[in-house]
């Protein structure tokens, strides 16, 4: 009996949202100066650091891995240990080159 009231209730959730939805959306696009200078700066930093650290992750996985072969670094037995030391390099790489373009938005000629 209470499965059957749940499953009635849900329902009647589901079916009655769209009757007290906003029946005229109107959308308004974003002004210039809606947002401060610093906030999509900042937002450009996070999209370069998390767009390069696809790359830069199997990057140093696949470095650390050759280096670990050749006995240039020693061998760690855990995987998830080694995973985050592969992790931290690749952050830290993706960090200089999200501060190397801001560094470079900040000194270019068009500002």
């Amino acid at each position: 009996m209470f499965k059957k009231l749940i499953s009635i209730l849900l329902i009647l959730i589901f079916l009655s949202s769209p009757i007290f939805a906003e029946a005229e959306l109107s959308y308004k696009p974003y002004g210039k100066d809606e947002f401060p200078i610093w906030t999509m700066k900042l937002r450009r930093a996070e999209s370069i650091f998390f767009g390069s650290l696809v790359l830069t992750l199997p990057i140093t996985s696949l470095v650390w891995n050759l280096c670990e072969n050749n006995g240039l670094i020693t061998k760690i037995d855990s995987p998830m240990d080694k995973f985050l030391y592969q992790l931290g390099v690749a952050s830290g790489l993706s960090l200089c080159i999200s501060t190397a373009d801001w560094i470079i938005g900040e000194f270019s000629s068009d500002n």
